[in-house]
């Protein structure tokens, strides 16, 4: 029943037809911060038309997938001693994350081509951090300042909550309140490290797997150096999240069947 009753839940996204994988750009483009993100965006320009690709997004956190981020924050300008502040799953993505993810938009809008480096740092919350923050959703315009993302930071959307730590364990998460901020304007002194740990999103018209050969073979830049690896369907991962409640029930079947038989010796 409890495996039936996980199986149901909503993961916050659509999982179907949605490729994810780690990607590893050329060496040769991380001497500098113009290079890097000049090598992100062809990236995303090689990925768009290959033949099945709906949307593309590049994410640092991919849900119910290894690896986190996290963002200290608050809700007014005074600071506060560090072990004070709240704190919040942070992920930088690219525009269309969520039209590959299908996170429904609850209230103004998603990050845009216009949130760039030297624009106003922005940045869009999910339900959950809309109440424990401030009590409501609709929080369109408010700000939340961080020294992680450079001070004061507008809210510019509310979007649904993600179970990033999988059906089964999410409820139980030490942090649950989620944020997302633009790539473009990630500080040019952490792209060398955040490049170490992106990944590519996409939605397909078909089978994700359908794509891979194919993606692999464009995405490998100019200089044949760049890579795919840790390639999933996000079915595939949201299955995995329950992988230790499907072990239990297997062995609660095998110890039912067990006393079972011995019953009728």
């Amino acid at each position: 029943h409890t495996l039936l009753r996980l199986s149901s839940l909503n993961p916050g996204f659509h999982a179907q037809r949605v490729l994810t994988a780690r990607f590893a750009i050329s060496p040769k483009a991380l001497a500098n911060p113009s290079q890097i993100r000049s090598a992100w965006r062809d990236v995303l320009d090689r990925a768009r038309p290959v033949p099945g690709v709906e949307f593309a997004a590049l994410a640092d956190t991919i849900p119910m997938r290894e690896g986190e981020g996290v963002m200290p924050y608050r809700t007014t300008p005074n600071p506060l001693p560090p072990n004070q502040e709240t704190q919040a799953l942070a992920s930088t993505v690219t525009p269309d994350y969520l039209k590959v993810m299908g996170v429904p938009l609850l209230a103004g809008r998603f990050l845009n081509e216009h949130d760039r480096e030297g624009s106003e740092p922005v940045v869009v919350i999910d339900e959950n951090l809309a109440l424990h923050a401030f009590g409501r959703t609709n929080v369109v315009g408010q700000h939340v300042w961080s020294s992680g993302l450079g001070g004061s930071i507008e809210i510019v959307g509310v979007v649904g909550h993600v179970r990033h730590w999988g059906l089964a364990g999410d409820d139980q998460s030490r942090m649950r309140d989620q944020m997302y901020y633009p790539f473009a304007q990630v500080p040019d002194r952490l792209l060398h490290v955040f490049s170490s740990f992106m990944s590519i999103a996409i939605r397909t018209r078909s089978s994700p797997l359908n794509i891979v050969r194919a993606l692999q073979q464009e995405l490998r830049g100019a200089s044949g150096d760049q890579t795919l690896y840790e390639v999933h369907t996000m079915e595939e991962l949201v299955g995995a999240s329950l992988a230790r409640q499907r072990f239990l029930s297997l062995l609660f079947g095998i110890f039912a069947g067990l006393e079972i038989g011995r019953a009728h010796v």
